[in-house]
């Protein structure tokens, strides 16, 4: 598992008016969208996207009966930063703008492809040297590769066990430090067969 700071983050918030009615429901909702809209355009931030307005009927639980309460009209807004010091602000001056949704906040690497291949590298490493160790272990030795499976970092699945899931086992192969909370995990796993050397028994 290989751990690597996030530099781009993706916020998701969401403009959403309740009214009795559908027109009223529409006209606020574009109201408050166009003051999110220019808190975006007063930012400078070029990676935003928008959706169409949608609409659907709002009900509540009361004293065990499905009431109608209104129509709620939504605007959804996605946008995508580079840097990671302007995730507060942003997400402030979203909400004061009128956004009343925070739907999520997500943190992603652009360097994932560079990661993801060390990762796997070092899958194969760690591979080799645990059947070296239990190839020792019974006395033989280990030979060539004979596949190669690639395997769900997060969880490896049992071949005869159905649909139950195992965590996968990470090995602790440095030293223990502290973790940075705001890093992203990227791991990946794999499942090696080897040939037995059999002139070397």
């Amino acid at each position: 598992m290989i751990r690597v700071a996030p530099d781009i983050a993706t916020i998701l918030v969401g403009v959403s008016r309740l009214e009795q009615q559908p027109e009223p429901a529409f006209a606020a909702a574009r109201t408050a969208a166009q003051a999110v809209a220019a808190f975006l355009q007063r930012s400078r931030l070029r990676d935003v996207g928008s959706s169409r307005i949608a609409l659907s009927q709002e009900f509540r639980f009361s004293s065990g009966e499905q009431r109608f309460v209104g129509y709620a009209a939504r605007i959804g807004f996605s946008v995508v930063l580079r840097d990671m010091a302007e995730v507060e602000e942003t997400i402030t001056g979203l909400i004061g703008a009128g956004a009343n949704e925070l739907t999520s906040v997500t943190f992603q690497t652009s360097r994932l492809r560079e990661v993801r291949a060390d990762a796997r590298r070092r899958a194969i490493a760690a591979a080799r040297e645990k059947a070296e160790l239990y190839c020792a272990a019974a006395g033989v030795v280990a030979g060539g590769v004979l596949a190669i499976e690639d395997a769900n970092p997060e969880f490896v699945t049992g071949r005869n066990e159905g649909h139950v899931h195992r965590e996968a086992v990470v090995d602790d192969a440095g030293e223990v430090k502290a973790m940075d909370p705001a890093a992203i995990s990227v791991g990946a796993a794999v499942h090696v067969l080897y040939d037995i050397d059999p002139g070397r028994q």
